[in-house]
């Protein structure tokens, strides 16, 4: 086979996955958001004293990773586009599609920003980590809880995407349509 066509054959396998990056700020992102929900529900029945406070802070600190790696990603597609939809995918499915990971964007940005300025408008310093970081707010129990309902109301919408995500994932698996859940696995 001439390089020229094996060339041409090598771009075309590429172009049908994610690379290698993507799919692991996907996965990283995936486990984040995971930990972020079960410490979600978990610390929000506890008791007010120093294990709620630990709780709060460690998901502080996980979301503001989320949302630094939220930001590589940006960076990265930016600069790497996605693989296209194969030619056999229906049209109203890419639609779909599209417009499911374009709300997980938005979501993945109002998310953090609303806790962060709920956090700043709470009257505790927002740490990362141990880290300190500015405070966009002060102490404010209105204000507070305005942006603790637009993180909550985030939260929701990020569970109907991923909802609506793993249905979409489970149909292309049903449907046989390989091509497409293999795009975003790393192995």
């Amino acid at each position: 086979m001439p390089l020229a066509n094996l060339l041409i054959t090598h771009s075309k396998t590429v172009q049908t996955r994610y690379t290698t990056v993507a799919i692991l700020i996907h996965w990283l992102t995936v486990l984040l958001v995971l930990a972020l929900f079960a410490l979600g529900w978990y610390m929000v029945d506890l008791p007010r004293g120093p294990a709620r406070g630990y709780y709060f802070a460690l998901h502080k600190s996980i979301g503001l990773s989320a949302f630094a790696l939220f930001c590589a990603r940006v960076l990265w597609r930016l600069a790497h586009r996605p693989p296209p939809f194969p030619p056999t995918l229906p049209a109203w499915q890419a639609r779909l599609a599209r417009f499911v990971h374009l709300n997980f964007y938005v979501l993945l940005v109002l998310q953090p920003l609303s806790g962060y300025l709920s956090s700043s408008f709470s009257g505790y310093t927002t740490r990362w980590f141990n880290l300190p970081l500015p405070e966009w707010g002060w102490n404010d129990a209105p204000i507070n809880e305005f942006f603790t309902e637009i993180h909550e109301l985030c939260a929701v919408g990020l569970l109907v995407l991923i909802g609506a995500h793993v249905l979409g994932f489970l149909k292309h698996i049903v449907a046989g349509e390989h091509e497409l859940t293999r795009r975003m696995w790393p192995w």
